[in-house]
């Protein structure tokens, strides 16, 4: 098994990424889109999901195109990083200073979500 050489990447390096083919994945929780909106690209996957979302329903995508993972910090990311690395992941990252990182200036739009 490889691992990344880097896996943490800061939020220009991310959205760099995302504008040449990378899928972003958002796995805040409802309540924290629903607090700071929703991220316009991002796919939204629950924690509990990710490594079957990104090995299986993902896994008709290139190996080689990245995945990155934002929540609303890295502690929320980074056990998720490690277990797709440790399913055989390589093309995989986090970003650094998470959401805030992706949406300041020069970033992603934020669409505020609809109350429930």
């Amino acid at each position: 098994m490889t691992t990344p050489a880097k896996t943490r990447i800061d939020g220009q390096t991310a959205l760099a990424a995302w504008r040449e083919g990378a899928i972003l994945i958002d796995v805040r929780s409802e309540q924290g889109r629903s607090k700071n909106g929703e991220v316009q690209g991002a796919i939204i996957v629950a924690k509990s999901d990710v490594v079957d979302v990104v090995t299986r329903r993902l896994r008709g995508r290139s190996s080689a195109q990245p995945v990155i993972l934002f929540c609303g910090s890295v502690a929320g990311t980074a056990p998720l990083i490690e277990a797709l690395v440790a399913a055989g992941e390589t093309a995989v990252a986090d970003v650094e200073g998470g959401v805030a990182a992706l949406t300041g200036e020069n970033g992603l739009a934020v669409v505020q979500a609809v109350p429930a």
